[in-house]
């Protein structure tokens, strides 16, 4: 399975208004598709501008009118903070809108602040998270939400609409925890987690031990035929020289670095100070930033080591300007992915996985 590059985008509120924002995203993801990028990926965020579209649903509804190839989705959709049967619903006819381009990135939330503003609470959302799961997958599936609800209300009514994907959009998954990959890669889920040091070749073997273990099941979660995607997510900087590159990231992700914890602080809760600095991003290979040459080489050593066959990249955040992410995002298809993809295929095969 040939290596895939994606995107993902949260929106995160630059010097300008929101209008403007969003308007550049769309540029930018239509761009992208040009370039050749497989998906384009955004996330939830609510209260807070870390984004300034806490409903992704109606991006990914507009995008589905620029673009055509590129799928389209969410990583993730924060399920405890949505009514499930018209949660279930709105993916069947983003579903449609895309022409079943639609991935569902699912998660329970992890800010405990934007959850209490929707009236969810932190110790309940793990489990309100997993019956919603069921219950719109199980609706998306059959076309009639039927559940029994312990923390969710009864359902029995007929959905309006259906997904073009049988049984429904296909599952993506993001977290750091090898307990979470082998869960995923056992339901066929498409997981995406951080290089953290090299910590993921350790998740990648969880995973697809896990998936190989698991993949002639009938009964996995996400019932699909294909192999699933394994990825890593991080920032990458394209420029000219090293130090120009970590200029452009240094202002770029202390901007994203505020928004993000601006909630958190506002609650006075420091826990996660620090996480998402420019230093320990860089530390611990969490961003790949400098020169065409450096980042070709950086990738393809950590797809490699690895055995991962995605990256989902974080090239528009902060204040970046529309131009220098182009500019970044036209290097990894033109100058990065014809190594990364060999790489990969050499990790494939020490791996035993399928080779393209």
């Amino acid at each position: 399975m040939a290596l895939e590059f994606g995107i993902f985008d949260s929106f995160d509120l630059a010097r300008g208004g929101a209008g403007e924002l969003l308007d550049d995203r769309l540029r930018f993801a239509r761009e992208a598709e040009r370039l050749g990028f497989a998906r384009y990926h955004v996330t939830e965020h609510h209260g807070t501008p870390l984004s300034v579209c806490p409903s992704p649903n109606l991006f990914i509804a507009a995008l589905s009118r620029l673009t055509s190839t590129m799928r389209l989705g969410t990583l993730v959709t924060v399920l405890p903070a949505y009514e499930p049967f018209r949660l279930a619903e709105e993916i069947a006819t983003l579903d449609q809108l895309t022409h079943g381009r639609l991935d569902f990135g699912v998660g329970s939330g992890i800010s405990p602040f934007e959850l209490g503003i929707l009236g969810v609470r932190a110790d309940q959302a793990r489990d309100l998270y997993q019956e919603t799961l069921g219950a719109v997958t199980n609706a998306l599936r059959t076309g009639r939400m039927t559940h029994q609800g312990e923390l969710l209300r009864d359902y029995d009514a007929a959905l309006s609409v259906l997904p073009v994907q049988r049984p429904y959009p296909q599952l993506w998954y993001a977290s750091g925890s090898a307990a979470t990959a082998a869960w995923a890669a056992g339901n066929g889920v498409n997981f995406v987690t951080r290089w953290e040091n090299g910590a993921v070749a350790e998740v990648g073997t969880t995973f697809w031990t896990a998936w190989e273990k698991h993949r002639g099941d009938t009964d996995r979660l996400n019932p699909v035929p294909a192999w699933p995607r394994f990825g890593i997510s991080g920032p990458v900087v394209v420029a000219s020289s090293q130090a120009e590159a970590e200029d452009v990231f240094g202002r770029a992700n202390a901007l994203h670095e505020e928004r993000l914890l601006r909630l958190w602080h506002e609650h006075d809760d420091h826990r996660i100070d620090g996480v998402f600095s420019a230093e320990s991003v860089l530390a611990k290979g969490n961003g790949i930033i400098g020169t065409a040459d450096s980042v070709r080489d950086e990738i393809v050593a950590q797809v490699e080591a690895s055995g991962v066959n995605y990256l989902e990249l974080k090239i528009i955040f902060g204040d970046l300007a529309f131009d220098a992410a182009v500019t970044t995002a036209r290097t990894i298809i033109e100058h990065v992915a014809p190594a990364a993809r060999a790489a990969a295929d050499r990790a494939a095969r020490r791996l035993g996985l399928p080779v393209d």
